[in-house]
């Protein structure tokens, strides 16, 4: 079987009809007839049958026309893809994010993208999550890889990924290290907070609202170094994402421990204003971030 045998097939098998193939084709009836029969005897099966004068697909034939709506498909999207690579060949992608995520999530993907559009500029401003949606309404960014930070008038979101919230102590706090520890054993601690309108920190919160505790808020910051330091110092309890904790609980700077029947999930997304088209450049950074983590 090669792709011409099948394109010839999926054009037959989409019209129920040989002439219709050839002129789709651009070839002649008995061209289309002959591909046809050459691909059932490669196959060893007959994917066309007649009822009467009408032409009908044997069960293999259903199950090849299936798969082959999508590698055609996959070759519309490859195509696409690719043109679009040579639309963007100049432009100012201007993208927004929290904090950690700067340091985590983005610079891989922002080296792939600068791999394949090298002359793009690309302008990256930090901050909380809410912040991020006000600089969309002011097009200060055109895109936001941000935590979702509940509805947020004339804002898309569109879920990217999940980051576990993983709590830190210090080494020699009790907790460190533990299995299980109740939401409820934290009511006596301090706690080290991320700033107001920060995904985080509202995550945080709604846990804590869960359990019908008030959090005792000794500290906030929109720096997560901040955090680590205040925490390793044992300023109290605080919660990052595993991706930004890791490397500190790996050379024992801080440690962690785990909540009985609780994992919090920050649900990472980008944000796009309602109603803007977007630039080519954000429209090619939102295709390959998707495409990479489908």
């Amino acid at each position: 079987m090669n792709l011409n045998q099948l394109l010839t097939f999926f054009h037959a098998a989409e019209a129920m009809n040989f002439s219709q193939a050839a002129e789709t084709l651009n070839v002649t009836q008995p061209a289309v007839s002959a591909q046809i029969r050459n691909l059932e005897e490669d196959l060893g099966v007959k994917l066309f049958a007649r009822l009467g004068k009408k032409l009908v697909l044997t069960e293999p034939g259903d199950v090849l026309l299936a798969h082959a709506r999508k590698i055609f498909k996959l070759e519309e999207e490859a195509a696409q893809a690719i043109k679009q690579m040579r639309l963007v060949k100049k432009g100012t992608l201007k993208l927004g994010t929290a904090r950690t995520y700067a340091h985590t999530i983005i610079p891989p993907l922002l080296a792939r993208f600068q791999s394949n559009y090298p002359l793009v500029n690309i302008v990256l401003i930090e901050g909380s999550s809410r912040e991020m949606a006000r600089r969309l309404w002011s097009l200060d960014i055109e895109v936001a890889v941000i935590a979702a930070p509940g509805r947020v008038r004339r804002v898309d979101f569109k879920f990217f990924r999940s980051e576990e919230l993983t709590p830190i102590v210090a080494p020699e706090h009790p907790l460190a290290n533990k299995k299980d520890v109740p939401v409820k054993a934290l009511t006596a601690n301090p706690i080290i907070m991320r700033e107001k309108g920060s995904g985080t920190r509202k995550v945080v919160v709604d846990l804590f609202r869960k359990h019908h505790i008030k959090p005792a808020i000794v500290f906030e910051t929109s720096n997560a170094e901040v955090i680590k330091e205040q925490v390793a110092q044992g300023q109290g309890i605080s919660f990052l994402t595993r991706s930004g904790a890791a490397a500190d609980i790996r050379s024992g700077k801080v440690a962690t421990f785990s909540l009985k029947n609780e994992q919090p999930q920050l649900n990472i997304c980008t944000a796009v204003l309602k109603g803007h088209e977007l630039s080519r450049p954000a429209r090619a950074f939102l295709d390959l971030l998707y495409r990479d983590h489908a």
